[in-house]
């Protein structure tokens, strides 16, 4: 995971809003959704990966 990632995810639970995230870290909309799709991928995998709880 890099840390641009996690600075993307936090700016957009500030922001609310794909297009503002994106200009405020100067990077394209596109890269803003490419993240978090990353970022949901790796959560849904530790998830599903998990050992059930008894």
């Amino acid at each position: 995971m890099e840390l641009r990632d996690i600075e993307i995810f936090l700016t957009l639970a500030e922001e609310l809003h794909f297009g503002r995230t994106a200009d405020r870290l100067h990077v394209s909309q596109a890269r803003v959704s490419q993240a978090i799709k990353m970022q949901e991928r790796r959560i849904a995998g530790r998830c599903s990966s998990a050992p059930a709880v008894p």
